[in-house]
Protein backbone atom coordinates (compact mmCIF):
# COMPACT_ATOMS: atom_id res chain seq x y z
CA UNK A 1 0.00 0.00 0.00
CA UNK A 2 0.56 3.40 -0.40
CA UNK A 3 -0.02 5.92 2.24
CA UNK A 4 -0.35 8.96 -0.58
CA UNK A 5 -3.41 6.64 -2.93
CA UNK A 6 -4.84 5.90 0.80
CA UNK A 7 -5.34 9.17 1.56
CA UNK A 8 -6.52 9.98 -1.75
CA UNK A 9 -8.95 7.32 -1.28
CA UNK A 10 -11.05 5.21 -3.83
CA UNK A 11 -8.56 2.44 -4.66
CA UNK A 12 -10.44 -0.69 -4.39
CA UNK A 13 -8.65 -2.79 -1.45
CA UNK A 14 -6.80 0.01 0.36
CA UNK A 15 -8.20 1.34 3.79
CA UNK A 16 -9.20 5.10 3.01
CA UNK A 17 -7.06 7.29 5.64
CA UNK A 18 -9.47 10.49 6.77
CA UNK A 19 -7.32 13.35 6.15
CA UNK A 20 -8.74 15.33 9.20
CA UNK A 21 -7.68 12.42 11.41
CA UNK A 22 -4.49 12.39 9.59
CA UNK A 23 -3.74 15.92 10.25
CA UNK A 24 -4.70 15.84 13.69
CA UNK A 25 -2.33 13.34 14.29
CA UNK A 26 0.69 14.74 12.49
CA UNK A 27 -0.13 18.07 14.45
CA UNK A 28 0.03 15.69 18.09
CA UNK A 29 3.64 14.32 16.40
CA UNK A 30 5.05 17.49 15.81
CA UNK A 31 4.05 18.92 19.50
CA UNK A 32 5.35 15.36 21.15
CA UNK A 33 2.05 14.39 22.31
CA UNK A 34 2.05 11.18 19.97
CA UNK A 35 4.59 8.73 19.01
CA UNK A 36 5.06 7.27 15.62
CA UNK A 37 4.06 3.90 16.71
CA UNK A 38 0.77 5.14 17.91
CA UNK A 39 0.24 6.93 14.54
CA UNK A 40 1.30 3.51 12.76
CA UNK A 41 -1.28 2.15 15.23
CA UNK A 42 -3.75 4.16 14.35
CA UNK A 43 -4.10 3.88 11.08
CA UNK A 44 -2.67 0.96 10.04
CA UNK A 45 0.60 1.89 8.33
CA UNK A 46 3.32 -0.19 7.06
CA UNK A 47 6.75 0.81 8.00
CA UNK A 48 6.99 2.28 4.31
CA UNK A 49 3.98 3.87 4.62
CA UNK A 50 5.40 5.49 8.16
CA UNK A 51 8.49 6.55 6.21
CA UNK A 52 5.82 8.45 3.71
CA UNK A 53 3.96 10.12 6.54
CA UNK A 54 7.24 11.35 7.94
CA UNK A 55 8.63 12.90 4.57
CA UNK A 56 4.98 14.50 4.27
CA UNK A 57 5.66 16.08 7.53
CA UNK A 58 8.93 17.04 7.14
CA UNK A 59 6.81 19.25 4.54
CA UNK A 60 5.71 21.73 7.07
CA UNK A 61 7.15 25.34 7.97
CA UNK A 62 9.71 26.08 10.01
CA UNK A 63 8.59 29.61 10.98
CA UNK A 64 11.76 31.08 12.05
CA UNK A 65 13.91 32.83 9.15
CA UNK A 66 15.38 35.68 10.72
CA UNK A 67 17.77 35.23 13.95
CA UNK A 68 19.57 37.74 15.47
CA UNK A 69 23.07 36.94 17.00
CA UNK A 70 25.06 38.74 20.23
CA UNK A 71 24.75 42.23 21.30
CA UNK A 72 28.25 44.86 22.04
CA UNK A 73 31.02 43.54 22.81
CA UNK A 74 34.55 44.92 23.20
CA UNK A 75 37.25 42.35 22.46
CA UNK A 76 40.13 43.66 23.86
CA UNK A 77 43.30 41.43 23.03
CA UNK A 78 41.08 39.10 20.96
CA UNK A 79 43.74 36.39 20.02
CA UNK A 80 44.39 34.54 17.71
CA UNK A 81 42.60 31.80 17.85
CA UNK A 82 38.93 31.48 18.42
CA UNK A 83 37.75 31.42 21.77
CA UNK A 84 41.19 32.52 23.25
CA UNK A 85 39.22 35.43 25.25
CA UNK A 86 36.13 34.76 26.93
CA UNK A 87 34.31 37.56 25.44
CA UNK A 88 35.33 36.37 21.93
CA UNK A 89 33.56 33.32 23.09
CA UNK A 90 30.41 34.76 24.23
CA UNK A 91 29.22 36.90 20.89
CA UNK A 92 25.77 35.51 20.69
CA UNK A 93 24.43 31.70 20.51
CA UNK A 94 21.09 30.05 19.20
CA UNK A 95 19.82 26.71 18.68
CA UNK A 96 18.70 26.93 15.00
CA UNK A 97 16.23 23.80 12.99
CA UNK A 98 18.68 23.26 10.05
CA UNK A 99 16.15 21.16 7.94
CA UNK A 100 15.84 22.64 4.73
CA UNK A 101 17.99 25.27 4.67
CA UNK A 102 19.19 26.45 1.35
CA UNK A 103 20.74 29.77 2.08
CA UNK A 104 22.16 31.25 4.92
CA UNK A 105 23.35 35.53 4.52
CA UNK A 106 25.77 35.88 7.76
CA UNK A 107 25.95 39.30 8.23
CA UNK A 108 28.44 40.97 11.29
CA UNK A 109 29.03 44.30 12.01
CA UNK A 110 32.00 45.78 14.07
CA UNK A 111 34.43 48.26 14.82
CA UNK A 112 37.90 47.21 13.46
CA UNK A 113 40.48 48.13 15.72
CA UNK A 114 43.85 46.45 14.70
CA UNK A 115 46.08 45.80 11.51
CA UNK A 116 45.60 42.13 11.45
CA UNK A 117 43.05 40.21 9.17
CA UNK A 118 40.59 39.64 11.66
CA UNK A 119 37.61 36.22 11.35
CA UNK A 120 34.25 36.11 12.23
CA UNK A 121 33.03 32.69 12.09
CA UNK A 122 29.38 30.69 12.08
CA UNK A 123 30.20 27.97 14.17
CA UNK A 124 28.18 25.00 14.93
CA UNK A 125 28.52 24.42 17.92
CA UNK A 126 26.60 21.17 18.51
CA UNK A 127 28.88 18.97 16.02
CA UNK A 128 32.20 21.42 16.41
CA UNK A 129 32.08 22.24 12.76
CA UNK A 130 32.53 25.44 10.74
CA UNK A 131 29.52 26.68 9.07
CA UNK A 132 31.03 29.93 7.33
CA UNK A 133 33.11 32.32 7.91
CA UNK A 134 34.08 36.16 6.76
CA UNK A 135 37.69 37.35 7.26
CA UNK A 136 37.98 41.11 7.21
CA UNK A 137 41.15 42.15 5.82
CA UNK A 138 40.12 45.96 4.92
CA UNK A 139 40.67 48.69 7.09
CA UNK A 140 39.91 49.77 10.06
CA UNK A 141 36.72 51.91 11.48
CA UNK A 142 32.85 50.75 11.75
CA UNK A 143 31.71 47.74 8.95
CA UNK A 144 29.09 45.81 8.11
CA UNK A 145 30.13 42.57 6.93
CA UNK A 146 28.50 39.88 4.87
CA UNK A 147 28.51 36.49 3.15
CA UNK A 148 26.19 34.20 1.70
CA UNK A 149 26.51 30.83 2.12
CA UNK A 150 24.47 28.17 0.18
CA UNK A 151 23.56 24.22 0.21
CA UNK A 152 23.04 22.05 -2.16
CA UNK A 153 20.99 19.55 -1.29
CA UNK A 154 19.57 21.38 1.65
CA UNK A 155 20.91 20.68 4.85
CA UNK A 156 19.95 17.80 7.06
CA UNK A 157 16.68 17.77 9.74
CA UNK A 158 18.24 18.54 13.30
CA UNK A 159 18.53 21.15 15.79
CA UNK A 160 21.76 23.10 16.70
CA UNK A 161 23.16 25.54 18.78
CA UNK A 162 25.12 27.87 16.56
CA UNK A 163 27.26 30.69 17.73
CA UNK A 164 29.53 33.28 16.47
CA UNK A 165 33.43 33.38 16.92
CA UNK A 166 35.97 36.07 16.50
CA UNK A 167 39.61 35.98 16.23
CA UNK A 168 42.41 37.67 14.31
CA UNK A 169 46.57 37.10 12.72
CA UNK A 170 47.29 40.05 15.42
CA UNK A 171 46.79 38.47 18.37
CA UNK A 172 46.43 42.17 20.32
CA UNK A 173 44.12 43.44 18.04
CA UNK A 174 40.98 44.62 19.65
CA UNK A 175 37.73 45.53 17.53
CA UNK A 176 34.75 45.95 18.92
CA UNK A 177 31.40 43.80 17.97
CA UNK A 178 27.84 45.41 17.71
CA UNK A 179 26.55 41.76 16.91
CA UNK A 180 25.33 39.01 14.08
CA UNK A 181 22.22 38.27 11.86
CA UNK A 182 21.09 34.95 10.03
CA UNK A 183 18.59 35.59 7.04
CA UNK A 184 17.84 31.72 6.48
CA UNK A 185 16.37 30.58 3.48
CA UNK A 186 14.61 27.02 2.98
CA UNK A 187 13.34 24.90 0.15
CA UNK A 188 9.67 25.51 -0.54
CA UNK A 189 7.61 24.38 2.64
CA UNK A 190 4.07 24.31 3.16
CA UNK A 191 2.25 25.54 6.59
CA UNK A 192 0.25 22.99 8.32
CA UNK A 193 -3.21 24.85 7.15
CA UNK A 194 -1.78 24.57 3.48
CA UNK A 195 -1.15 20.74 3.80
CA UNK A 196 -4.37 19.91 5.47
CA UNK A 197 -6.14 22.05 2.40
CA UNK A 198 -3.71 19.81 -0.56
CA UNK A 199 -4.88 16.60 1.05
CA UNK A 200 -8.22 17.77 1.40
CA UNK A 201 -8.66 18.88 -2.30
CA UNK A 202 -6.61 15.35 -3.02
CA UNK A 203 -9.14 13.30 -0.75
CA UNK A 204 -12.46 14.65 -2.78
CA UNK A 205 -10.81 14.32 -6.18
CA UNK A 206 -10.79 18.22 -7.13
CA UNK A 207 -7.37 17.97 -7.52
CA UNK A 208 -3.98 16.16 -7.33
CA UNK A 209 -6.05 12.97 -7.06
CA UNK A 210 -3.60 10.83 -8.08
CA UNK A 211 -0.64 9.44 -5.99
CA UNK A 212 2.07 11.07 -8.52
CA UNK A 213 -0.14 15.13 -8.95
CA UNK A 214 -0.26 14.97 -4.76
CA UNK A 215 3.35 13.79 -4.72
CA UNK A 216 4.29 16.49 -7.15
CA UNK A 217 2.51 18.81 -5.51
CA UNK A 218 4.25 18.31 -2.50
CA UNK A 219 7.60 18.48 -3.26
CA UNK A 220 8.14 15.21 -2.61
CA UNK A 221 9.95 12.77 -5.12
Amino acid sequence: MSLYTRLIGGVEGEVKIPVHGFMAALGEFERGKISAGEIEAAFGLSGAELTEAAAVQARILYPQESISLGGFQVLSVIGAAYDSLAAAAGLGLVQVQLAGITQVIFGVVVNKIGTGIQSWQLWNHTDGAEIGVINDSGATGVKTLSTTLDFSPALSAGLKVVRVRGKSTVAADSPVYFGASLLIRRIERLTASELHEVLLLAEDGSKYGTEAALKARLGIA
